[in-house]
């Protein structure tokens, strides 16, 4: 079994650029973070997507570049260039990050004016539509119950009302005057 020093320099040369490149990104998700430190839920699903992007790329390096195995000094040669990035440029980059961040974060605001307005308004539309659709209900058991009114006080000759009714008190006080005060149009009916 021969040792193929320069392979595993190589590998270790590049298991370093991978640790940098993995410590480059959680400086990244660190700003976005940063913006909202009061969200709990945003920090752990950054961290969630980073130790999954990070197993992946992890395990992609071990079986591409590795052989199909993850060793040690790949391990520490991550380790040690994330260590470095921290060390050296780190403190350069993080101004850069926080800029984009806050540049990736007006354009979303920008992008997400277009849809919040339509969104007003539908929302705005439906609120509209619900109190057109309440008014229509009240209304038809306003119409419902004044044709149930109308109902109780019709006459059976199909004339009715309150007017009408009212119409026929007037009728029968001037045919009761009229049947006490005889023909003639005298009182006490005998003709005097």
């Amino acid at each position: 079994m021969e040792n193929h020093v320069l392979q595993q320099l190589q590998l270790l040369g590049l298991s370093a650029l991978l640790g940098a490149a993995g410590a480059a990104f959680y400086d990244m998700l660190r700003s976005i973070r940063l913006r909202r430190r009061q969200n709990r839920t945003l920090t752990h699903l950054l961290d969630g997507l980073y130790v999954a992007l990070a197993l992946l790329v992890l395990s992609v390096f071990a079986l591409r570049l590795g052989g199909g195995q993850l060793r040690l000094y790949m391990l520490l040669g991550t380790m040690l260039g994330a260590v470095l990035y921290f060390l050296l440029p780190a403190s350069f980059l993080r101004p850069l990050w926080d800029f984009w961040t806050d540049v990736a974060a007006e354009v979303l605001r920008l992008l997400w004016l277009p849809p919040a307005f339509l969104l007003g308004l539908v929302k705005n539309l439906c609120k509209t539509a619900k109190r057109g659709f309440l008014f229509l209900r009240k209304y038809a058991k306003i119409k419902n119950y004044r044709w149930e009114f109308a109902q109780l006080y019709r006459r059976a000759d199909g004339k009715g009302g309150r007017k009408h009714r009212e119409k026929g008190k007037k009728d029968r006080a001037e045919t009761q005057f009229h049947h006490h005060a005889g023909v003639d149009g005298s009182v006490g009916g005998d003709g005097h």
